[in-house]
């Protein structure tokens, strides 16, 4: 995914967790981002690998964060949505990238 400029993903985090109270409420703000940029037959890959990527959804506690449901050879796997990669016009790739600075691990 090509780079963003910092204040861009900033911009995006605040407008998807505007009005959200805390932690919780964000994360399900960055979901419904996730949920609404998510294309039909969206492809990502991980470790090199091409997935795609079917649905977007919270694990069961805070902890586990965005989950990217995806499908490989008929497989379906749940992955953290920060480990994917996006081509770099993915609208989803963009959240991704936004995730990943949320959490702080850009």
């Amino acid at each position: 995914m090509t780079p963003c400029k910092s204040t861009d993903l900033d911009a995006l985090i605040k407008d998807l967790t505007l009005d959200a109270y805390g932690e919780e409420e964000q994360l399900t703000g960055l979901l419904t981002g996730a949920e609404d940029a998510l294309e039909p037959l969206e492809q990502a890959t991980i470790v090199g690998v091409s997935v795609r990527v079917i649905s977007v959804t919270t694990g069961p506690d805070l902890q586990r964060g965005l989950l990217a449901v995806c499908e490989r050879e008929g497989a379906r796997q749940e992955v953290s949505l920060a480990d994917l990669s996006f081509k770099p016009d993915s609208e989803l790739g963009l959240v991704a990238s936004a995730y990943r600075r949320w959490l702080g691990c850009d």
